[in-house]
């Protein structure tokens, strides 16, 4: 994957700030604003390319509304290479990831290196210690990075958005596969499926849904929404018409189940072997973790050597 925009090195500690209004600027592209909340992240171990995954912009709100801290929102595989909960070594040590600097040229964007890890070896990202095998991370992004873009973030409200949702209800995903998307506007690729599991039911338990969707390496991390154009269903029943999304959560993985049966035992008797079937699903940890995580935020207290 190529990124070729303007390199901005960010080792900033993490600060709290609304995320602006940008000033007066040419009449801006006609994208959807999630498409410019999303972007492609590369975990880097020093100068080497290690893997791509997709991320997401997040912000949590003042009690006016005004964004407070922002985040970069991904898997916890694509920060270090690992399923949570692994002890294996981490992959890398910082991650980049492109902002647009202008929504009238989406030509312009900024690429930004962010550290994984402190001066401590402490990871700086979030994550659930209620659900600690939940693939989720939240990456609070020192002010430096996004200062003078006034970036789009989805917020708390985006995750209650008034559309009704149920099995066989549309699942779009944005993100990456394979490192392809459009590298001049830096744009993600819209991927539609359907939700194939009671959304109000967390699967086995934890707070994820089934989505049934054609996924790739390079979307692990991609926001899922539910989009709404033309007549929609409200929660309450009622049909209204518009246009309207409501952040879902977040895209993690597809199982990948073994099935003797799918292997001929009469033609390799001595070497009969499981075969692994993906089942064109995806897990999807539920927004309202991500949004308990942002909520509850609290910048680390600064330590002495």
């Amino acid at each position: 994957m190529s990124m070729r925009p303007r390199f901005v090195a960010c080792t900033a500690v993490c600060a709290v700030m609304s995320a602006g209004v940008p000033a007066a600027r040419p009449q801006q592209a006609d994208v959807d604003p999630a498409s410019l909340m999303t972007t492609p992240i590369v975990l880097m171990n020093g100068n080497r390319a290690v893997s791509q995954g997709t991320g997401f912009l997040f912000a949590s709100t003042t009690a006016d509304g005004k964004a407070d801290t922002v985040f970069l929102v991904t898997n916890y595989h694509v920060v270090t290479g690992r399923a949570p909960l692994s002890t294996q070594p981490r992959a890398g040590d910082r991650i980049r990831f492109v902002l647009h600097e202008d929504r009238a040229d989406l030509t312009k964007a900024r690429e930004i290196e962010l550290p994984l890890y402190d001066e401590h070896n402490e990871p700086v990202w979030v994550a659930s210690e209620t659900y600690p095998a939940a693939d989720i991370v939240l990456v609070p992004l020192p002010v430096d990075v996004y200062r003078g873009l006034g970036p789009l973030v989805f917020t708390e409200a985006h995750t209650r958005a008034d559309i009704k949702i149920r099995p066989t209800s549309g699942a779009t995903l944005l993100g990456y596969p394979y490192g392809f998307y459009d590298q001049k506007h830096f744009l993600p690729v819209w991927k539609t499926g359907h939700v194939a599991s009671e959304p109000n039911v967390d699967f086995e338990g934890r707070p994820v849904f089934l989505v049934d969707v054609s996924a790739f390496p390079g979307m692990s991390g991609s926001p899922v929404l539910a989009v709404a154009n033309g007549v929609y269903e409200t929660e309450d029943g009622a049909l209204r018409s518009g246009r309207l999304w409501r952040l879902l959560g977040i895209f993690s993985s597809v199982p990948v189940v073994r099935d003797p049966r799918a292997v001929d035992r009469s033609a390799f008797p001595s070497d009969a072997r499981a075969a692994e079937t993906s089942l064109q699903l995806g897990y999807v940890w539920k927004a309202a973790l991500i949004a308990d995580l942002a909520r509850n935020y609290r910048p680390k207290a600064v330590r002495t050597p």
